[in-house]
C-alpha cells in the first residue's frame, strides 16, 4: 500500500529542475503560441514538469520567441499566451472542467473584445460594431479574391453568416482548444489519475439530458426561422456543437476503455474520429444521456440478486 501511495505522489510532483531543458520548454511554448489552437498544451506540460515560478518564466520566453523569431503577430501571441497560461493554471489548481470551460469562454470573449477594440482604434473606426463589420468584409473579400471557392458561392450570405455567427465560431474554437489540450495531456499520462484532469475523472464527465432536448429544439427553430434571430440561434448551436463534441469524445473514451484498447490504438481511433468523424462525435454526445442511462440500468440489473431478478 505504501508503494502505491508513493508512486501516486511522485507522479504529480514536478521533476527536478534542469536548466538546460528550459530553452526547449520555451521553444515548445513558442510553437504552441504560434499554432494558437493548441496554445494551452505546451503550457500545461511546463506546469507539470517545472516547479514554480519557472512555468511563468518559460511561458514569457516562449511568447518572446514566437514574436521575434517565429514572427507571429503580436495580438495572436498575447491572446495565445493569456489563454494558455490561464488554462494551465486552472488545470494545476484542479478547477472542475465544466467550470473551467465557462471561464475559458468568458476569457476568450474578453480577449476577443479587447483585440477588436484595438484593431478598431488603429483603423479609426467609431465603434466595435463598425470595426467587426469591416473586418468581416475584409476577410470575405480576401477569400473571394483568393479563388479557393467556386463562383456559385453566395458571398453576401457568407458575409451575413460571418457577421452574426463569427463571434460564436471564435468561442466554440476556444472550447475545442481547451478540450483537445486537456484531453491530450490526460491521454499522454501527464496528469495523475487521482486529479480532476486524470483520464478516469474526465471519463466521468456527463451532460444533463435536458441539454440534448434543448439542442434539438434549437435545431428545429433554426430550420423554421428566416430572420436575424435565426443567425443568433445558429450561433448558439455552434457553441453547443463544441460542447457535445466534448461529450462525444468522453463517450467514445468510455467505450474504448471498457474494451481495453491499448493507448496507441485509442490515439489512432481518436484521431480518425476527430478528423473524419467530427459530427459523428457530436451525435454521440447528443445521445450520451440515453447511452449512459442504458448502461446504468444494465449494471444495476446485473448486480441484483438472483431472487430479485426472478
Amino acid at each position: 500500500m505504501r508503494v502505491v501511495n508513493d508512486k501516486n505522489e511522485s507522479s504529480s510532483r514536478p521533476q527536478p529542475l534542469n536548466l538546460l531543458a528550459l530553452p526547449l520548454y520555451a521553444l515548445l511554448c513558442a510553437i504552441g503560441f504560434s499554432s494558437v489552437f493548441m496554445s494551452p498544451l505546451a503550457v500545461i506540460l511546463t506546469h507539470r514538469r517545472l516547479p514554480e515560478f519557472w512555468p511563468k518564466v518559460v511561458s514569457i520566453a516562449g511568447a518572446v520567441v514566437a514574436l521575434l523569431v517565429l514572427e507571429v503577430p503580436l495580438p495572436v501571441v498575447l491572446i495565445s499566451f493569456v489563454f494558455g497560461v490561464f488554462v494551465a493554471d486552472s488545470v494545476q489548481r484542479e478547477v472542475p472542467f465544466w467550470l473551467l470551460a465557462i471561464r475559458s469562454v468568458a476569457l476568450s470573449a474578453v480577449l476577443g473584445g479587447l483585440g477588436l477594440a484595438l484593431v478598431s482604434h488603429l483603423h479609426s473606426q467609431s465603434n466595435l460594431l463598425e470595426g467587426w463589420r469591416n473586418l468581416v468584409g475584409l476577410a470575405v473579400t480576401q477569400a473571394q479574391q483568393g479563388g479557393f471557392f467556386g463562383p456559385e458561392l453566395d458571398w453576401e450570405m457568407m458575409r451575413k453568416s460571418l457577421f452574426y455567427e463569427g463571434p460564436f465560431f471564435y468561442l466554440a474554437a476556444s472550447l475545442l482548444s481547451l478540450w483537445l489540450s486537456v484531453g491530450l495531456s490526460a491521454h499522454l499520462g501527464w496528469q495523475a489519475e487521482e486529479t480532476v484532469y486524470g483520464a478516469n475523472k474526465l471519463r466521468a464527465l456527463r451532460l444533463p439530458a435536458w441539454l440534448s432536448v434543448a439542442t434539438v429544439v434549437l435545431w428545429v427553430l433554426d430550420l423554421v426561422l428566416a430572420n436575424r434571430a435565426a443567425y443568433f440561434i445558429a450561433g448558439c448551436l455552434d457553441l453547443l456543437v463544441a460542447v457535445f463534441f466534448i461529450q462525444g469524445c468522453v463517450t467514445l473514451s468510455v467505450f474504448l476503455n471498457q474494451k481495453r484498447f491499448a493507448r496507441g490504438t485509442r490515439a489512432v481511433i481518436y484521431s480518425l474520429f476527430i478528423v473524419f468523424g467530427f459530427y459523428a462525435l457530436v451525435g454521440l454526445g447528443l445521445m450520451s444521456p440515453l447511452i449512459f442511462l442504458k448502461k446504468r440500468r444494465t449494471a444495476n440489473l446485473q448486480n441484483r440478486p438472483i431472487e430479485e431478478a426472478v
